[in-house]
């Protein structure tokens, strides 16, 4: 199993510090402990030594020394430091700006994905956001992007990061394991994914899963193959099957679903959620700065009734053990890394102290300690070779006087569907007609291929203008949606000159909002608050434009989405997710 490297010199210094031989760095004096693996609340102090917890117990005063930090947290409530152990951290912001924000907030350690950084550079992108997690403040993660690997190729015929590449990236420390796993594509073509999953075993490491939607005879085929885990279930009875198949259950409460309040029902059926963990599965700047991370999903949980016992171990020690990285991570515990946070009760998750690799990091909710800054990231222009554009990109040729046409309908935040319609041919062109909420929409393949797909949307509720994306769900590919082709071909010239992001415009192509996302088209150095701002910005502007749906830029990034079976967009035309076929705009 994956561990953190400890020198036996710092090994051998804690156990002299343990045995009172030697002083601790760091004293935690007087507070209680929440126990995780015991699920008790002790009157503990906790000494430390570099970057780990040396001893545990009651009054160690005595054992410190004139070099001590003696730290007095009498009336506080010390809990172990929150893992976030499903995330999306390779978009919008950078890993450096997230911590600013969360780790005052008690965030000491995350497992993220990277398949949008991967899908947009391919390799280079991964490795770099990788070079990223090295020697920050606290414990960062990341797992090889399976999404990349499996939908890229549907697009372009080739994977943008290849078998070989995935398995190089296994071999990484920080690299923790593959990242989810579509069901779907598993059971349809086992043989595309199971080396790559051995691979991942045999190295100790785990494998995520995905498994919206699967049941029965299909979840234990997903689980019998290797995957260890799903964050996808909606309801507590999907939690429970997929616990009672072994498998690690996250339940999910961040940007783009919130589905604690109806998992942890749960709780109600008197089984045990030592497999349960608490995750954001992705955190966005606009959450970020009004409603906290971690520390808000646990008081959620505390609010829903879940035992605040049991809501920290669902934060900590179940994260940690899914890994393999309980014997570093996870508890207040000797030998385990200093992650600890002081709260003043233990219903009130509000971290007024943070500890994170044996340093005070921050306090009151100030950051004390500085991230390390991002390395130089690949060339932008080496993940956004679009080609020239014009509105005849975005024009429907078609022959005739109407044509009956397949629609993409927008069913919900991410849903999708399949629909149909008669629409007029006017020179020779199908054009949208937002009186009857019919847009046109657009996909276009950001690695150079030339390949296009124009569509039908019905939905979205646009009545002028355009909204334009080079963030997009899986493949990373730019997608445009717009009144006219000439709204659109402006919206993607604009995000052109800002080298990615996303961006409104009205029908003449202005930008009425703009957020540059220049790290691949996919990311942003920019603050979080700023980024909260310019996001905010673009659904005001998506709004007067007439957009009527809840999260517009959410609905517009997931239209490429390949994890529920849906009809998608992609650059090679309409996708049936659930068999894999690319329909024919035109009905037959």
């Amino acid at each position: 199993m994956p561990a953190l490297p400890l020198p036996a010199a710092e090994r051998a210094r804690l156990l002299r510090v343990a045995l009172g031989a030697a002083p601790p760095d760091l004293l935690l004096a007087g507070g209680r402990v929440v126990n995780v693996y015991t699920g008790e609340v002790l009157a503990w102090d906790v000494a430390v030594a570099g970057e780990r917890i040396a001893a545990v117990g009651s009054d160690l005063g005595a054992t410190a020394g004139p070099g001590t930090r003696v730290l007095d947290v009498a009336g506080k409530v010390l809990v172990p430091g929150f893992i976030d152990g499903h995330t999306h951290l390779d978009n919008i912001l950078t890993v450096p700006e997230l911590l600013r924000v969360a780790v005052p907030r008690g965030l000491t350690a995350f497992v993220s994905e990277m398949a949008q950084i991967t899908s947009a550079l391919g390799l280079p992108g991964a490795r770099w956001f990788v070079e990223g997690l090295r020697d920050q403040p606290i414990h960062c993660f990341a797992t090889a992007p399976v999404i990349t690997f499996l939908t890229t190729e549907v697009v372009e015929g080739a994977p943008a990061i290849d078998e070989g590449e995935m398995a190089a990236l296994l071999e990484d420390p920080h690299v923790l394991g593959l990242g989810e796993v579509y069901w779907h594509r598993l059971l349809e073509r086992p043989e595309r994914l199971l080396p790559l999953i051995e691979r991942a075993r045999a190295l100790g490491k785990s494998v995520e899963g995905h498994s919206a939607g699967a049941r029965g005879a299909k979840l234990c085929a997903f689980s019998a193959a290797g995957v260890g885990s799903c964050h996808e279930p909606i309801t507590a009875g999907e939690a429970l099957e997929r616990l009672r198949l072994g498998l690690h259950v996250l339940i999910r409460d961040g940007s783009v679903r919130q589905d604690l309040e109806a998992v942890a029902a749960v709780k109600d059926e008197e089984v045990s959620l030592r497999r349960a963990t608490l995750a954001s599965d992705g955190i966005w700047p606009v959450e970020l700065v009004e409603r906290g991370y971690m520390d808000a999903i646990v008081q959620k949980a505390i609010d829903l009734g879940i035992p605040p016992v049991t809501a920290y171990q669902m934060a900590s020690l179940n994260a940690a053990e899914h890994y393999g990285l309980d014997g570093d991570l996870g508890g207040i515990a000797p030998g385990r890394s200093a992650d600890i946070l002081a709260v003043p009760d233990l219903r009130e998750v509000r971290p007024e102290l943070v500890v994170a690799r044996g340093r005070v990091v921050a306090r009151e909710g100030r950051l004390l300690v500085e991230p390390r800054p991002l390395p130089r990231p690949p060339a932008v222009s080496d993940g956004l070779r679009l080609g020239p554009i014009s509105a005849d990109t975005f024009r429907l040729p078609a022959r005739g006087r109407t044509a009956r046409v397949r629609v993409i309908r927008i069913a919900g935040d991410i849903l999708t569907a399949e629909d149909e319609a008669t629409v007029p041919v006017r020179d020779g062109r199908i054009e949208a007609d937002p009186g009857a909420d019919l847009l046109l929409a657009a996909a276009l393949a950001r690695r150079g291929s030339g390949m296009r797909a124009v569509v039908l949307l019905r939905g979205l509720g646009l009545r002028a203008g355009a909204l334009a994306s080079t963030f997009s769900f899986d493949t990373a590919d730019l997608v445009v949606v717009g009144t006219t082709p000439e709204a659109m071909a402006g919206a993607v010239r604009h995000l052109i000159a800002l080298e990615g992001g996303v961006v409104a415009v009205d029908d003449a192509g202005t930008a009425l909002a703009a957020v540059p996302l220049p790290l691949g088209g996919v990311a942003s150095p920019a603050p979080v608050e700023e980024l909260a701002r310019g996001l905010q910005a673009i659904e005001r502007a998506a709004r007067g434009l007439g957009c009527r749906v809840a999260r517009p830029l959410l609905t517009l990034i997931t239209l490429t989405f390949q994890a529920i079976p849906a009809l998608r967009l992609t650059p090679r035309g309409l996708l049936e997710v659930k068999t894999q076929r690319f329909l024919d705009l035109l009905v037959s």
